[in-house]
């Protein structure tokens, strides 16, 4: 079984579905070429065993690659990066995150975000 799911600005639905969703969390509103923290993890604690965990989480802004990181059974599925916001040419622009489950394959959460 191999799923992508997508979840938009949003922290509702069930159970497998938060603990497979990827959410970030940051500011709503940032200042242009200004650095800010994002933190990305499970909506709810996913199981991190042997036969069942969490083996990778990507940022990206807009199409952009950011970053990604990757982990073992023995790891707590959960990411802070420190990342800089871009010029004003627009007022807003997205964070991408992914999320992988060896078992339930990938899953994506998008959050738009303001330009001072």
């Amino acid at each position: 079984m191999n799923y992508f799911c997508r979840i938009n600005r949003i922290k509702e639905g069930n159970d497998f579905e938060k603990k497979h969703t990827p959410f970030i969390e940051c500011p709503d509103i940032v200042k242009s070429e200004e650095y800010f923290e994002v933190k990305i993890s499970p909506g709810i604690p996913h199981p991190m065993e042997d036969s069942h965990f969490i083996q990778w989480i990507e940022l990206y802004m807009g199409d952009i690659y950011l970053a990604r990181v990757d982990f073992t059974q023995f790891m707590k599925p959960e990411v802070k990066l420190m990342v800089k916001s871009p010029l004003k040419r627009h007022e807003k622009f997205t964070l991408k995150a992914l999320m992988r489950c060896n078992l339930h394959g990938v899953w994506e959460y998008i959050k738009e975000i303001k330009l001072e």
